[in-house]
């Protein structure tokens, strides 16, 4: 089950962050993000499955910026989606759509990083740390056409490092004028660590994943206020040992968990700026 206590603890965290050194705070807001959810892999039974679930819900996430120096920039971003229980669909290899229930996705990430400017350019050099929450739960299961009690939820983790690329431009504002700018970056990252909650004995996929981050956004800034429009477009696809059926025991069951598991959230925001 989707838990909103670590969600506020981040939120609360930047909060605090404004008093604590001179930088930037952004929000930005997706009123509609598509949020695309595929499992692949193999069960505890030797057949290839696929398991999909693609809602729109709105999603956000804060930004924070501050520089060590001319030449060592800091940032922090955390991302997450208002989960909803959405239509998700499966089936396996060789086989007609088998499995139908709800399914809903609960994500959340950190990124962490270190920015430094390349001579004699407007691009900065990225290096950091990123981390994923996410939860999926699963109801109202129906298994070739027959409906199983209960629910599942399972818990999965990933920790890693990432690079990229950052930029912006535009004419710095003067007065009380605003002026157009540009901001963008892309960062490309690999999981190290991940865990999950539903594991099975016969798991033969190994740990890891991979992650990009990308962003791009335009629109006005005055001295201490920025408003833009932007885009986003994220993927985290996480690997973890085995996976489990909906039922524990049962000799056929609908999929609760998969080895291979990634997540696209992608969608137009409204993003706010406050340099201070």
């Amino acid at each position: 089950m989707f838990r909103p206590s670590a969600s506020l603890l981040f939120l609360s965290a930047f909060i605090f962050l404004p008093f604590l050194r001179a930088g930037e705070l952004t929000f930005m807001v997706l009123p509609q993000a598509r949020v695309e959810y595929e499992g692949t892999g193999y069960r505890e039974v030797p057949s290839g499955w696929e398991l999909k679930v693609k809602p729109w819900t709105p999603a956000g996430g804060i930004r924070w910026r501050t520089d060590f120096s001319s030449t060592l920039g800091f940032q922090v971003q955390y991302w997450m989606n208002r989960p909803a229980y959405a239509i998700e669909f499966g089936n396996s290899a060789g086989e007609s759509s088998a499995q139908e229930g709800q399914m809903r996705l609960a994500l959340q990430s950190l990124w962490v990083d270190l920015r430094r400017p390349l001579a004699g350019s407007p691009v900065e050099a990225v290096f950091g740390v990123n981390g994923l929450y996410q939860t999926i739960d699963q109801k109202d299961m129906v298994y070739h056409g027959k409906p199983e009690a209960g629910s599942s939820s399972e818990t999965q983790t990933g920790l890693g490092a990432h690079i990229g690329i950052h930029a912006k431009g535009g004419r710095r504002p003067r007065g009380q004028g605003p002026a157009l700018f540009w901001d963008g970056e892309l960062l490309i990252g690999h999981y190290f660590v991940t865990h999950n909650t539903l594991t099975s004995e016969d798991g033969s996929i190994h740990q890891g994943g991979y992650t990009y981050n990308g962003r791009l956004e335009g629109g006005l800034a005055w001295p201490r206020w920025r408003l833009s429009l932007g885009y986003t477009r994220q993927m985290y696809e996480i690997f973890v040992p085995g996976g489990r059926r909906f039922t524990p025991g049962a000799s056929e069951s609908a999929t609760a968990s998969l080895p291979i598991n990634k997540t696209d959230i992608f969608g137009t925001f409204l993003a706010l700026g406050w340099t201070y």
